[in-house]
């Protein structure tokens, strides 16, 4: 592929991709709620994962870090390699982010779940435990927006089949997402 090509892509998606202000609001309103923010996501996404936690947890802080204690509280499932190797091997790899959110979630917290497919078996079976547990679910995911889109409680769909294109935009949202929260008051 071309750069111009795969550039005219990005730009075509970032145009036709939207965030419900619900969501904004929904993490926006987590300080004061003590919810605690969960993230997941496998291969990229999982590394995606990782990168909303750290902007979450110090990039939306950021404004006198150091002095500001009104932080969220983020928490990335895709890291904990010790327990997510444990958990595999004695349960099954699709248990991952299930048997942690059994672990650290309370009702009202939130799930913000990532699957360029969005049928990530693991995903999907987190997803449907935090709508059992009653956690707030928004789904970020790619392609058609597979079964992800139908089950969360917000959804974040970037319509492509470009699993590339996909985890460039759900970077790029991460980022806004963190900036925003950064400078609303």
């Amino acid at each position: 592929m071309q750069w111009n090509k795969y550039k005219n892509i990005i730009i075509e998606l970032l145009s036709t991709t939207n965030i419900d202000s619900e969501i904004l609001d929904i993490l926006n309103n987590s300080r004061k709620n003590n919810q605690k923010i969960f993230i997941a996501g496998n291969g990229g996404s999982g590394a995606t994962a990782a990168h909303y936690s750290c902007d979450l947890s110090l990039g939306a802080s950021k404004i006198n870090y150091l002095q500001n204690h009104n932080r969220f509280n983020v928490i990335p499932l895709s890291t904990n390699m010790p327990l997510i190797l444990a958990i595999a091997n004695d349960y099954g790899y699709d248990e991952i982010f299930k048997q942690q959110l059994v672990n650290l979630s309370n009702k009202g917290d939130i799930l913000i779940a990532i699957s360029g497919s969005g049928n990530s078996k693991n995903i999907i079976k987190a997803v449907k435990y935090a709508r059992e547990k009653q956690i707030i679910t928004i789904g970020i995911c790619g392609y058609d927006g597979g079964i992800l889109k139908n089950i969360s409680d917000y959804t974040i769909h970037v319509k492509s089949d470009l699993m590339e294109a996909c985890e460039d935009i759900h970077s790029i949202i991460g980022h806004f997402i963190a900036l925003y929260l950064r400078e609303i008051k």
